[in-house]
């Protein structure tokens, strides 16, 4: 499975200790597990004077190890997410076709940043559900069909959490209408985990089955999808998993959605159920 890392910080730092430095750093997390090398494409998303910018590569992460370093060093934001990449194929489809920039997060529309760590074992049935807003999508990624989504419904005026609340729903229905299409799935999804950001938020949603899980890649000692994070007066991180052992992590639940903000000059959170 893929991995995640995002930060929200007071003001304009880098994230080079969390991205590379640390021994479970997002760098070292796309080798640490040989069996699932995170090695289809990676990408680093924050915002500029309130835009958002993206670097993005499909090779994999650990055989771009200067360019990524060197970015990691140089971005300095508020806010930023960064993805390293495993593919899933619930389509079935040929290798070098899921290799490519476009199918590479995080995902980005106006200014919307998004990353997603898991699988939508039916993306061609939600496809169906977008009206126009299916010609937006470009790869064959299912999770750029969980982006597309999630858009549509913030376009249409609701809150993230309810976006996602809807997509579960929609999920849910899909599957209970097209299950016996897809014999060799167990559910409609594995794993919904994302990082979302409009530019002055960062959201951190963490939705998997814990009966269906391994272990994490670098310790061990949490669920694969188990996000986590630390949460600082002037900065929030999250992350797949701990990326050091001596910082205080704390666990995100199946089901929670963390959102961070910066408030008279200090970074707030909230969690949340859906």
């Amino acid at each position: 499975m893929c991995r995640l890392l995002g930060m929200l910080a007071q003001s304009p730092v880098n994230a080079y200790k969390y991205l590379v430095k640390d021994p479970c750093s997002l760098f070292n997390q796309s080798q640490a597990n040989p069996e699932r090398l995170q090695s289809d494409g990676w990408g680093i998303g924050f915002y500029r004077n309130g835009e958002p910018r993206i670097y993005k590569s499909e090779k994999p992460v650990y055989s771009e190890n200067k360019r990524f370093s060197s970015l990691a060093e140089a971005i300095r934001s508020t806010i930023l997410i960064a993805h390293v990449r495993h593919a899933s194929n619930p389509k079935g489809l040929p290798r070098q076709s899921l290799i490519a920039l476009e199918n590479t997060q995080p995902f980005t529309y106006k200014n919307y940043v998004f990353a997603h760590n898991g699988i939508i074992n039916i993306p061609d049935e939600v496809a169906e559900t977008l009206g126009p807003w299916k010609q937006k999508i470009k790869g064959v990624n299912d999770s750029e069909v969980y982006f597309w989504f999630i858009v549509k419904e913030m376009e249409e005026g609701k809150s993230l959490s309810e976006a996602i609340k809807c997509f579960k729903d929609t999920l849910n229905d899909l599957w209970q209408e097209n299950f016996s299409r897809h014999s060799d799935k167990k559910a409609p999804c594995i794993g919904l985990n994302l990082l979302f950001s409009e530019g002055e938020r960062l959201y951190a949603y963490c939705d998997y089955d814990k009966q269906e899980t391994e272990k994490s890649y670098c310790y061990k000692d949490q669920d694969e999808f188990q996000m986590c994070y630390l949460h600082y007066p002037r900065k929030l991180i999250v992350a797949s998993e701990k990326t050091n052992l001596e910082d205080r992590w704390r666990p995100l639940e199946s089901n929670q959605l963390l959102t961070g903000q910066v408030r008279d000059g200090k970074v707030e959170i909230t969690l949340q159920r859906i």
